[in-house]
This record gives C-alpha cells, structure tokens and sequence, in this order.
C-alpha cells in the first residue's frame, strides 16, 4: 500500500494511535498520510512527531486521500459528511470509527456505491494490542477490505464481522477495556489497603491481567476449566472466586455487556431515524 495516500480528518487520540502504529509497522514506514483537526496544538503534534502533511482543511484530506479516515466524535457527522460528497472520488475508501454510526447511515449520505468500512478499535490501540472489528457495505472490493483490515493490523488485531454482530463485540471490546481497568484499580486498591504501595499492586494487578488474558488466548481451555486448575479444596484461592460469585460478578458483568449493546443499539436507530 506504499503508493496510496491515508487521510485522517480528526487528528485526536484513536488517530494518534493508528498513525502511530502504522509508522511503526514497517510495512507502513514509509506511507504518505495527510490529516487535518480544528485543535493547531494536536497539527503541530502529528506533523512534528509522525510526519503527518496538514492539510488546509478537512476537505483537502478527503480530496488529496486514496483512503479516507474518518476520526471525529459521531456528533459532527452530521454536519461533516454532506460536505464531503462533492470532493470524494469514485471508488475511494471511507473508513469510520465512530460509534453508533452503521453503514445504513453513512451510505445515507455519502450514497451506497461509495466503499464504506464500519471499523470499531478500543483504546488499547495506544499500546498496539486493539482488538478491531470490521464490517463493509457491498461497494467494498476485496482489495479494499484487505487493504483496510491491513491498517488496523498495524494496531492490534482484526476481526471481519457482520454488522449485526458489531454491538455485541463493540461491547466486550471497546467498552470492554474500561471494565478491565475498573478490575485493575479494584485490585490495587485492596492490595493497598493489604499493605502493598500502590505502585506494587497496580503493577501486579495489570501484569497478572496481561498474563491471564495471554493464558486463555494461547492455551485454547475454556476460562471455568483455568479457574479450576487455580482453585483447590479448602484452599485460599476458592474463598475468593466463591465471594465474588456470592456478591454477583458475573451477573453484573454481563448486565453491564448488556447495557453497553442496548445503549449502541439506541444509537444506531437514532442514527437511521435522524437521517430519514
């Protein structure tokens, strides 16, 4: 993908992240990408550190770009994306990382023969550990999908779903993250009220966090099968895991999973609705 050019209009953290992977990703090293963003401090950042082309404005990224990157909030689509309909070239790809956006209402306006990616990446994508799921309308080649999934490769890893899927994934892997580092600070905080300094047991807690996932990913044993081989009769470990069921983990894991695909789900049919 060395001859195309990549344009980011919104130059914020989830932007920050992928440039940053891709520069670091040798395949990428090399790429021209040009990007734009209202805030002249995050320019002056993305041009200086990761050798990003300004552009005047949002429209010269989607006119000077083969592969356009939408990364605004959601609540400027509205405004942005009739703007670019005159400026995008026929067949260029659109990716857009916003939630609750889905492919109905981007096609809405920027028309279905315009290749339109849905790509949902987590926060993770600042240590390049995302876990991104990716869905395409029907005007998508398969060069272009290869070509998309490959960016998002820069950052993680990358899961081709159908939309239909995407709130439910949304919700274990993008919101996800903020339950992991809820549990992070909850087992620091009993490590010190135990006695650790906090910098011991955050490092513990996330290193141990990091090393569980790494177990599940590699060994392929369901997670039930993992806390048996950690839990013994009448040992410590079972206390705990017994007290956490005891005071509704799991069930309040699940409702809050469950929140997060009903709150995605009211968003996505606002988001039709606005448009019709």
């Amino acid at each position: 993908m060395k001859e195309k050019t990549i344009g980011f209009i919104g130059l914020g953290n989830m932007a920050s992240a992928i440039i940053k992977g891709l520069r670091q990703s040798r395949d990428f090293r090399n790429l021209k990408i040009i990007g734009f963003d209202l805030d002249e401090d995050k320019r002056d950042l993305m041009s200086r550190d990761y050798d990003v082309a300004i552009t005047e404005n949002t429209l010269a990224v989607a006119k000077d770009s083969d592969i356009l990157i939408l990364a605004v909030k959601p609540q400027s689509f509205d405004e942005l994306l009739p703007l670019l309909v005159p400026v995008l070239k026929e067949k260029q790809l659109v990716i857009s990382i916003a939630a609750g956006k889905p492919l109905a209402y981007l096609c809405g306006y920027l028309g279905k023969d315009q290749p339109i990616l849905r790509v949902t990446p987590n926060i993770n994508a600042k240590a390049g550990a995302s876990m991104t799921a990716i869905c395409q309308n029907e005007a998508v080649s398969p060069e272009q999908l290869e070509a998309g999934s490959a960016i998002f490769d820069a950052i993680g890893s990358v899961i081709v779903l159908e939309e239909s899927k995407m709130p439910a994934f949304s919700a274990i892997a993008s919101a996800g993250p903020a339950f992991a580092f809820t549990f992070i600070d909850a087992l620091s905080t009993a490590g010190i009220r135990a006695g650790l300094p906090r910098a011991v047991a955050q490092q513990a807690a996330s290193a141990m966090l990091f090393g569980s996932a790494k177990l599940v990913a590699e060994s392929g044993e369901h997670p039930r099968a993992l806390v048996d081989q950690v839990t013994s009769p009448g040992g410590t470990t079972i206390e705990g895991t017994h007290t956490l069921s005891r005071l509704g983990f799991e069930h309040a894991v699940q409702e809050a999973v469950k929140a997060v695909i009903d709150k995605e789900k009211t968003l996505m049919g606002k988001a039709k609705d606005d448009k019709q």
